[in-house]
């Protein structure tokens, strides 16, 4: 929150919309020929604390110190990367300390073009590096990945890690109960937030329940999505697809968590 505030000295490298076309050669001002792994965000839905915009070079730096404290990765061959596009946030666009571009987000348009324009510097010059996406905002989280996940070495750590995570435990869980791992169709699962992490545990249990038998439509049934304003209805406005697809149609619009468990007696919260 306080990033610009406390800011001494550049660390990563920063890539933002006044650099179009400058990209790929921009890469070349990273000291290193060898690196293994970047994360990158834009700074758009920074944990629960929303759009934070180049002051959230601090969650790529914080997540790359996990590669090398836990899997041994040289801090030389890794790189903290921020895509700042803008923010949405008033308070930083007003701000005379934010060290970000002050000017609202751009469209989709604009914005897929310079995320594709990066992505194709990034494997320019290191053609094998793999790239974490972290912290964008949905449904620009989803559609990240699904553009980028058969062309680049990539994932996304919110819906991807998050997910595999969440569904070892459920499936730890059935097998303590003495339970099948194909019974994992019949648990009601409840998941407060619906943002990129809580859909993509969502997801990836889904596809789960599928491989284990049910069909799509019986898997999405089994579970019940909320957020601040409570559970997701078809009544609710401004969903994005994927949350319409956890959208119910048997109770009300804004039910709150204990009803929603008392009303379905619901196994799994998450």
């Amino acid at each position: 929150l306080k990033h610009s505030h406390i800011f001494r000295r550049s660390r990563g490298m920063y890539f933002s919309k006044m650099d179009r076309d400058q990209m790929a050669a921009m890469v070349y001002n990273w000291p290193s020929d060898d690196v293994d792994v970047i994360v990158v965000t834009d700074g758009s839905r920074i944990l629960g604390l929303g759009d934070l915009g180049a002051n959230g070079m601090q969650i790529p730096i914080g997540k790359l110190n996990l590669y090398v404290a836990g899997a041994g990765i040289s801090p030389l061959r890794v790189l903290p990367v921020v895509l700042d596009l803008g923010t949405n946030n008033k308070e930083l666009i007003d701000s005379p300390l934010y060290v970000g571009v002050q000017e609202p987000r751009p469209d989709d348009n604009e914005f897929f073009s310079l995320v594709d324009e990066m992505m194709i510097a990034f494997r320019h010059r290191w053609p094998n590096v793999l790239v974490q996406f972290e912290d964008f905002s949905n449904p620009h989280a989803f559609q990240l990945l699904d553009k980028y996940r058969n062309r680049h070495l990539c994932f996304n750590d919110d819906i991807q890690s998050t997910g595999a995570i969440a569904l070892s435990g459920v499936l730890a869980s059935l097998k303590a109960r003495g339970k099948r791992f194909s019974d994992i169709g019949e648990e009601r699962i409840v998941c407060v937030g619906a943002g990129s992490a809580g859909l993509g545990v969502c997801e990836t249990l889904v596809k789960c329940m599928v491989d284990e038998g049910c069909s799509p439509d019986q898997a999405y049934s089994r579970f019940y999505i909320l957020d601040q304003h409570g559970l997701f209805s078809a009544g609710r406005s401004g969903m994005d697809a994927g949350q319409a697809r956890f959208a119910r149609r048997d109770l009300p619009e804004g039910m709150s968590l204990e009803n929603v468990v008392k009303e379905k007696n619901c196994g799994f919260h998450l």
